[in-house]
């Protein structure tokens, strides 16, 4: 067979945010222009009916963490990955300079799912949350940092650091901050920043960072403060970090994440610029995390379009790894392929906090492809 040919679905391109009823052709890995399949002849291609569904891009997982046995919170990446339409995944700073060479050698090697990453600034990595990983100024690994971004352009894609209570003490929190953007300015990299249970204040934080950088799990509802005032209205530093182009990412996890917060700041216009899972051992297909698409199902309950929730979780992160042409379905992009259908039923959703919602629709993958092969499909799908 020389490829696949994906046939009745409403397809959805994040690059160029337009529907379309057409098919989509697979050939040598790639996407190619479905006339000319249809023209060579569909004994050669494999017919995959895509009626009722939605077409798309792969997904990309923006925030993971699949160094697994590597990490105490580490998970399989494929198992991870492609059940839930996901084909590249950025992890979230498993790894610092210590143990990125060993990611890289093992989990890594053994993955099909494309694994990007983000570098922890303290060396040590997320190894364990028995102990605090040294996040301080004074324990940077400037030169070995320096070396691996040099090494791996390709694959290190952001600075990462945890700016929480647990983690870091409040006197040098704004200091390894400071000293992380100015690390991120240096290699022509973003930030991104862990706020729960937040260290020092957030509207200081969100003013060190740069256009590009981004602030993790903004909706948290953990410690001193949240991104809300005490009346409930979204902070007035948070609107200033937004307009200069700071980014935040929902990044559901199982500790980061209020469903309160969250609806309270989406009706103000907060919405996400950025949906990724944080997916981990302890939220591997459980509530509360659960998976990227039943986390992206959530956000259409409080109101996003399709569209904007789609464009959350792939052209969003495509372009701040630098890989715009995995969020598009252009005849000659690697043929990275997601296939839904929007299923309408109730859906339950909960947080650490006790708050609990009720959700009247979900996203459910049937099939995902990557790179022209077919990595997961529903088993009564195809």
């Amino acid at each position: 067979m020389k490829g696949f040919l994906i046939t009745g679905g409403y397809v959805y391109d994040p690059a160029t945010h337009g529907w379309s009823r057409r098919d989509i052709a697979v050939e040598g890995g790639k996407i190619v222009n479905a006339e000319v399949c249809r023209n060579s002849g569909s004994g050669e291609y494999t017919v995959i009916h895509g009626e009722g569904c939605i077409i798309t891009t792969g997904l990309i997982d923006y925030h993971v963490h699949y160094f697994n046995h590597g990490t105490e919170n580490g998970c399989n990446g494929d198992a991870a990955s492609f059940p839930s339409g996901v084909t590249t995944a950025v992890d979230g700073g498993s790894c610092g300079a210590a143990g990125y060479e060993m990611y890289r050698k093992s989990g890594m090697a053994f993955s099909d799912v494309r694994i990007l990453n983000m570098l922890l600034v303290g060396s040590g990595g997320q190894i364990t949350d028995r102990y605090p990983e040294h996040l301080e100024k004074r324990y940077f690994d400037r030169e070995k940092i320096r070396a691996l971004f040099r090494r791996y352009p390709e694959n290190l894609v952001s600075l990462k650091t945890r700016l929480s209570a647990g983690i870091i003490g409040e006197a040098d929190a704004r200091e390894s901050l400071e000293a992380t953007v100015e690390l991120a300015e240096e290699l022509g990299c973003n930030v991104n920043v862990h706020i729960t249970d937040p260290a020092m204040d957030l509207e200081e934080m969100a003013a060190i960072l740069r256009p590009g950088d981004v602030i993790c799990h903004i909706y948290q509802g953990k410690g001193r403060e949240t991104i809300l005032d005490e009346t409930g209205k979204v902070r007035t530093g948070i609107w200033k970090a937004r307009e200069r182009g700071v980014l935040f990412d929902a990044s559901n996890g199982c500790n980061n994440f209020d469903l309160e917060i969250c609806q309270k700041a989406i009706e103000q216009g907060l919405t996400p610029d950025i949906i990724s899972s944080d997916i981990n051992a302890s939220g591997f297909y459980l509530q509360p995390l659960h998976s990227l698409p039943r986390i992206l199902s959530k956000y259409l309950d409080f109101g996003m379009t399709l569209e904007e929730v789609l464009d959350r979780a792939t052209i969003a992160p495509a372009r701040l790894i630098g890989r715009k042409d995995l969020a598009s379905l252009e005849a000659g992009t690697e043929a990275d392929i997601a296939v839904f259908r929007l299923k309408k039923k109730e859906v339950p959703y909960l947080d650490r906090s006790g708050h609990r919602m009720t959700g009247t629709q979900v996203l459910v993958p049937q099939l995902t492809m990557k790179a022209g092969q077919v990595m997961y499909c529903q088993a009564d799908f195809m």
